[in-house]
């Protein structure tokens, strides 16, 4: 069993029925869902330990409050945010194989680099890095942007007709079984189509 340091065992915790699993902090009784997907106050834990037990400590601290920030990306990808959410490049083979969602905190700060790019835009937890969260599942997502125009999420999800990106099973560094569970926590908030 593994314990912070405050004493609290963390357990992960998936289940089909939930949308929203996370991870499950157990103290004197009383259980604390963490926010799916979302990084801990302390950073990108993936780019923190590539210890597991670490890893699962650390995720089990304080979470971000949720705010609305923005991922630049294909349309294909943006499209496919509204149903499936967004992962990290390391899970999908995509984008440089990151290990977290990369995002900005204004729109406008997108448009002024990358205005090429759709934009997804979320309201989730995340830190004040570049890498925001590990991954982000589909009820954070409000809609995409293209240039001045948005599209609400629900809006997209009932025309896309993309395919499912399936992640990599695990991961090639340290964190593999850590990336397995939190592959299984980001498909079980898949929307269905």
């Amino acid at each position: 069993m593994l314990t912070d340091s405050s004493g609290c065992q963390i357990v992960t915790w998936m289940s089909l029925a939930a949308a929203s699993g996370g991870i499950v902090v157990l103290h004197q009784g009383m259980s604390i869902v963490k926010p799916a997907g979302s990084f801990p106050n302390a950073g990108p834990v993936t780019y923190l330990t590539d210890d597991p037990q670490e890893c699962l400590v650390l995720l089990a601290g304080h979470s971000p409050p949720a705010r609305t920030w923005f991922h630049g990306t294909t349309e294909r990808v943006a499209c496919l945010a509204c149903v499936q959410g967004l992962a990290p490049g390391c899970w999908t083979g995509a984008g440089g194989e990151c290990c977290g969602v990369l995002g900005y905190d204004s729109r406008a700060a997108f448009l002024e680099r990358r205005a090429h790019l759709w934009i997804v835009e979320i309201y989730g937890p995340a830190v004040d890095t570049d890498v925001k969260a590990w991954w982000v599942p589909p009820s954070c997502v409000r809609g995409i942007w293209r240039r001045e125009v948005f599209l609400p999420a629900g809006e997209v999800a009932a025309v896309c007709d993309e395919l499912f990106s399936e992640p990599r099973t695990g991961c090639p560094c340290g964190l593999s079984a850590v990336c397995s569970s939190q592959q299984a926590l980001w498909r079980s908030t898949w929307l269905n189509r």
